[in-house]
């Protein structure tokens, strides 16, 4: 990118703007918690349709990742975040104006689209902007801890404020998710594109051309036990907390709590995990390669423990209180989960293939989101959240150990360990990651 000025300029522009940004813009703040009420309530949805609304956000997620690799690969980095945050605007729009189902499943296919391009875009506009140096891994997991923890403390105040709000007018807090949604807009616009684009015109990115990159990347996976490991396990545990969100809030209002408290229960949820995203690097040094394996069996016992406390919470009213402890490990664990996830798989990866990492991690994440989606709206429609959580957690406990198990011998080795191949895009061979 241009001169040595220009570059500096844009590394100290992107890394300092990138927490910020990242603290409004990782997801919808004054939304979520209350979405679930405002389907149900306001706009009269069923709870299982609900849950079916985001297996489609999922599906469509699936078909969304080949529109967003072109749309990063002829925008650019910086233009592809701005038109993700565009179509989160109109998503909220549809959102606060639907009448009916199809409305919201017209949202869903925009929103999936846009995040689609925001999960390819940002961490990879991040990790070029960052220096090549032995310690770029650190000071990406630094700058992102930063914006994430950021973020699960201005969510868990908004998030008070949404169950405070909502009790007075639905529509205030969806209408401050949408003010939100057109600053982090604004917002986006002050980055600089790190990478020089080598394509100029439609004629060069053809979708045959992209789904030839995509294959390339799958090929590149299919060869990486490491990455094959980390996506495999990324899909499964995304796709389950992508459900558990759901399943959460379900869960207390079938033990009749109230608006306001559960903004309260969230806000302080939200306040661990900022908490646990700060300690996301020790964690990772304590426990090294049984990182993931740990966070992945702890995510899922909550869930587990959370469904058998309240089969038994209307005859014993205390057992509420073990249930928002099993929410707080799951908070503080899926936080842990996010910053790490995110950090390994850049790992070993440059310029030339980040982009295409992430793509194909968010379109099996998708994939096991929809699958999980589908299954839980199922569960949903025929039994009590409480029996659903059991049962999620029962068979995701069997499918975590697999995977884990296969992991053991293939992430978290030490560099000279992996093959040629494996690390056939780093940047700096003699750096020391997982």
């Amino acid at each position: 990118m241009g001169t040595k000025d220009e570059l500096q300029i844009m590394r100290k522009r992107n890394m300092k703007l990138f927490p910020t940004y990242k603290k409004l813009a990782w997801d919808y703040l004054f939304f979520y918690t209350i979405n679930f009420l405002f389907l149900t309530q306001v706009k009269n949805i069923n709870p299982a349709d609900v849950v079916l609304i985001d297996a489609f956000y999922s599906l469509f997620g699936i078909m969304a990742q080949i529109p967003a690799a072109f749309i990063v690969e002829f925008f650019g980095r910086k233009n592809s975040i701005i038109i993700a945050n565009i179509v989160n605007c109109l998503y909220m729009v549809i959102v606060i104006f639907s009448t009916n189902l199809f409305n919201l499943l017209t949202a869903e296919i925009m929103s999936s689209l846009a995040f689609a391009i925001k999960e390819t875009a940002e961490p990879s506009l991040l990790n070029e902007s960052i220096p090549k140096s032995k310690s770029k891994d650190k000071i990406f997991a630094k700058i992102s801890e930063k914006g994430a923890s950021g973020y699960y403390m201005i969510n868990a105040v908004s998030t008070i404020l949404a169950g405070w709000l909502y009790g007075i007018n639905p529509y205030i807090p969806m209408l401050l998710s949408l003010v939100t949604t057109i600053t982090v807009t604004i917002m986006s616009m002050f980055f600089i594109e790190p990478v020089k684009k080598r394509k100029t015109n439609f004629e060069n990115i053809s979708i045959r051309s992209n789904l030839k990159e995509i294959e390339t990347s799958f090929k590149f996976i299919l060869k990486s036990e490491r990455l094959k490991g980390l996506i495999l396990y990324t899909s499964l545990i995304g796709g389950l907390l992508c459900t558990l969100d759901t399943y959460q809030v379900s869960l207390l209002e079938d033990l009749n709590i109230s608006s306001g408290a559960i903004g309260i229960i969230f806000a302080c949820l939200g306040i661990v995990a900022c908490l646990a995203t700060k300690k996301q690097e020790q964690f990772h040094h304590k426990y090294r390669n049984k990182s993931l394996s740990i966070i992945g069996l702890l995510i899922i016992i909550s869930c587990f423990i959370s469904g058998i406390l309240a089969v038994f919470s209307n005859n014993i009213k205390y057992l509420i209180i073990g249930i928002i402890f099993a929410y707080i490990v799951k908070y503080a664990m899926s936080s842990i989960y996010y910053s790490l996830s995110e950090k390994y798989l850049r790992n070993f990866a440059n310029e030339n293939i980040d982009t295409k990492i992430y793509n194909v991690k968010n379109l099996l994440k998708s994939i096991s989101s929809a699958i999980i989606g589908i299954f839980a709206s199922f569960l949903l429609d025929r039994l009590d959240t409480a029996y659903c959580m059991i049962i999620l957690g029962s068979i995701f406990t069997i499918l975590i150990i697999l995977v884990t198990s296969y992991m053991k011998s293939r992430v978290g080795l030490k560099p000279e360990e992996y093959s040629k191949e494996e690390r056939k895009y780093d940047e700096l061979k003699e750096t020391s990651k997982i």
